[in-house]
């Protein structure tokens, strides 16, 4: 592994099983985060056996505040979470484009009720791996992580983190991870979060693709971590490609990092 993306939508690309195999060829491992049960289950059959995707099995937010995402789809990933790993992107959005009359609590219940089986399932020798989205909510989200207990079983990881610097410390006091990539670091709480998150809790992500049905290739994703590691490394005055890849294995526990998993 040469880079790991820790949040990629590899299901989105029309050409997933290619691009797949160009990650591979490239030295790139992700983690392939989905945003219903259907289409993780879908993902699955596509993407089989490919080397370096770590493909995990989701319920967006947004998908969950709009109905795309129903309460028969949060039994299926429940049913699910027993026999997996990997888990993403879940999580809440309180953002005035995805909130109404209901979603705040319907977000909320089906995030609790993931996390409490995450919690439940997870072993202590491979934790589960849960890729979350916060937007306006961190606070919600850290909440559920604690009353849930997913927050000590399993290893969470903030994707695009820009919470409050309060948030971001009480995540980081409960060993959740944090990934940055090229467009978090547009911003500047981005910047300043990647300056001051804990060298340990550090990883890189890209958020690819942007949009859905789209043909891909894997050097974008390889180049674009690239971008957000040379961007990451100046702000920090360190190698954060060394870094995150040693914080990658560790996430993964594969036994090259700086710890196990």
């Amino acid at each position: 592994m040469r880079l790991f993306d820790a949040h990629a939508h590899l299901d989105f690309y029309a050409n997933a099983p290619q691009v797949a195999a160009q990650a591979q060829a490239c030295g790139l491992s992700l983690l392939a985060c989905t945003v219903t049960p259907g289409g993780y289950l879908g993902a699955a059959r596509d993407l089989a056996g490919a080397p370096g995707v770590h493909l995990a099995a989701g319920a967006h937010p947004w998908w969950v505040a709009d109905g795309r995402v129903t309460e028969r789809d949060v039994d299926a990933l429940v049913a699910m979470l027993p026999g997996l790993r990997f888990v993403g992107e879940v999580g809440l959005d309180f953002s005035l484009a995805h909130v109404g009359e209901g979603t705040e609590g319907r977000q909320t219940a089906a995030f609790e009720r993931i996390m409490r089986a995450c919690a439940e399932t997870s072993e202590p020798a491979r934790p589960k791996v849960v890729s979350i989205h916060s937007v306006r909510s961190a606070d919600v989200v850290l909440d559920v992580l604690e009353r849930t207990g997913a927050g000590k079983a399993c290893h969470c990881v903030f994707h695009w983190f820009s919470g409050r610097p309060e948030e971001l410390w009480r995540a980081a006091r409960m060993g959740c991870r944090f990934s940055f990539g090229e467009r978090s670091l547009a911003t500047r709480r981005g910047r300043e979060y990647v300056r001051e998150v804990p060298a340990e809790l550090l990883l890189t992500e890209t958020d690819l693709p942007e949009g859905e049905a789209v043909q891909g290739d894997a050097r974008e994703i390889a180049s674009s971590l690239e971008r957000a590691v040379r961007e990451a490394s100046e702000l920090r005055d360190e190698d954060v490609g060394a870094l995150a890849l040693s914080n990658a294995h560790a996430l993964l526990g594969d036994g090259k990092g700086g710890g196990t998993a």
